[in-house]
């Protein structure tokens, strides 16, 4: 497969950085139905912000940036699916609350169409399965999700086998105030610890290491978004601020020092209630944007 799919991509872009050897993971969108824009659908936790009921899906297309990437970032850019299907497959009661888990489809383009030789474009899919734990104050999002930093997720070759968010009030992925994000700007301070494994029979030794991530979430002035297929939204604006650094547990160096994430790294989420996320732009300069929406 000639894509990578980085262990959420903040972490692959550290991790090239780190040198290692990560294996990793447009076309026409048709409307979205006009029904579901608006309806006041009542999902888990009571969270206006992303609707998690049973079925609700969201399907998202790619569309052109307003900058075009940094060129010290070219290099870490994952490929960019064509096309991202998220569907809640279930809402459950667990630890502290409630667990909604979803089904992350996306669709990449292996290898163009080739018009002289009449041959179509080869497609594989990725499916992720993430999870949203939620309370009435607070949507814990895994880092696998692209809700999480607006950036499509899985991974091979590599499992988290700790992941950890400091233990404070405000510290989450999305702090929710009567179910939509407020004004207020919070936290979310991760470590992770991961450990990787070929995909393939292979004698080679891929080192564990450790993931520190910090977050800062600032609500931003609302914007009007409007979508390809014509709806017009007023949506809340959130940007992300995050730091990281990855520390081997077998470096290749004997003064080896930690590899940084990249300075300014800031991603954009717009959010409607009682629709979702219907816009986001992270720093590979992948712009995404709700192209159709199916709420119970």
């Amino acid at each position: 497969m000639p894509y990578d799919q980085g262990p959420m991509r903040i972490l692959s872009g550290v991790l090239a950085l780190a040198a290692l050897a990560l294996g990793a993971p447009d076309s026409t969108f048709a409307a979205p139905k006009k029904a579901a824009a608006g309806k006041p659908t009542v999902g888990a936790c009571g969270a206006k912000v992303l609707p998690l009921v049973v079925g609700n899906q969201w399907t998202y297309s790619p569309i052109a940036a307003p900058q075009p990437i940094a060129r010290e970032l070219e290099k870490l850019a994952p490929a960019q699916p064509k096309q991202i299907v998220i569907t809640v497959k279930s809402v459950e009661p667990g630890a502290g609350g409630t667990v909604a888990t979803l089904e992350e489809k996306m669709t990449y383009e292996v290898t163009p169409a080739n018009a002289e030789k009449k041959k179509p474009a080869v497609m594989a899919e990725v499916i992720v399965k993430s999870t949203i734990s939620c309370s009435k104050d607070r949507f814990d999002i895994s880092p696998d999700s692209f809700f999480f930093n607006a950036e499509p997720g899985g991974y091979r070759e590599l499992a988290f086998d700790k992941f950890e968010r400091a233990k404070a009030p405000n510290n989450t992925s999305w702090k929710l105030t009567n179910g939509t994000i407020g004004e207020a700007q919070w936290g979310e301070d991760i470590v992770a610890h991961f450990t990787r494994t070929p995909a393939k029979a292979s004698n080679a030794t891929m080192s564990a290491g450790k993931l520190e991530i910090e977050r800062r979430f600032t609500p931003l002035v609302p914007e009007t978004v409007v979508t390809k297929g014509g709806l017009n939204y007023k949506a809340e604006k959130l940007a992300i601020v995050t730091t990281g650094r990855i520390t081997l547990d077998a470096p290749v160096s004997p003064n080896p020092a930690q590899s940084e994430l990249p300075k300014g790294w800031i991603n954009t989420i717009w959010m409607v209630d009682n629709v979702g996320v219907v816009q986001t732009l992270n720093m590979y300069a992948h712009m995404y944007q709700l192209t159709d929406v199916q709420l119970k």
